[in-house]
């Protein structure tokens, strides 16, 4: 079982920071992030994403192809995934109303065991954390959507 944890930042850079300070912790082998992803959202509320992908150890089932499904879900709040029940349409809504114009928010996926150690590391860097399941089932579903939709 994964966790999908979303921070929510006011500023455009925050994100960014935030990741940076989870990659020195991973760094430190105080943690282990399998991907992140910082979507930022311009003043004329344009979305640009910027993934970091451990190229020498890819995770193949976080591809950009599953990235682009969860990032869908949670700023467009797509009705494909609510009515599949990937995601929880409340953590949808927040996570959507969190991403507001000239702000910035850090999606990292995490293991099982692992969100306890991100969510302290996170302690401090201020945002609104939000988090929801993200089982191996939920992952084929909302792959199998993307494949349908394709």
């Amino acid at each position: 079982m994964s966790r999908l944890v979303v921070v929510g930042f006011d500023d455009k850079f925050k994100a960014e920071e935030a990741l940076l300070k989870l990659l020195k912790l991973e760094q430190e082998h105080l943690l282990a992030l399998d991907d992140a992803v910082v979507a930022v959202k311009n003043a004329d509320g344009k979305l640009r994403v910027k993934a970091y992908h451990d190229l020498t150890e890819p995770v193949p089932e976080l591809g950009n192809e599953l990235w682009g499904g969860i990032i869908s879900a949670v700023v467009f709040h797509r009705e494909l995934e609510i009515s599949q029940g990937v995601f929880d349409p409340h953590f949808l809504l927040n996570v959507e109303t969190a991403l507001k114009p000239n702000s910035s928010a850090l999606f990292v996926l995490v293991r099982s065991g692992e969100p306890e150690a991100v969510l302290t590391a996170l302690a401090g860097v201020g945002g609104n954390v939000l988090s929801t399941a993200f089982s191996e089932a939920a992952q084929l579903k909302l792959q199998d959507a993307l494949s349908a939709v394709a």
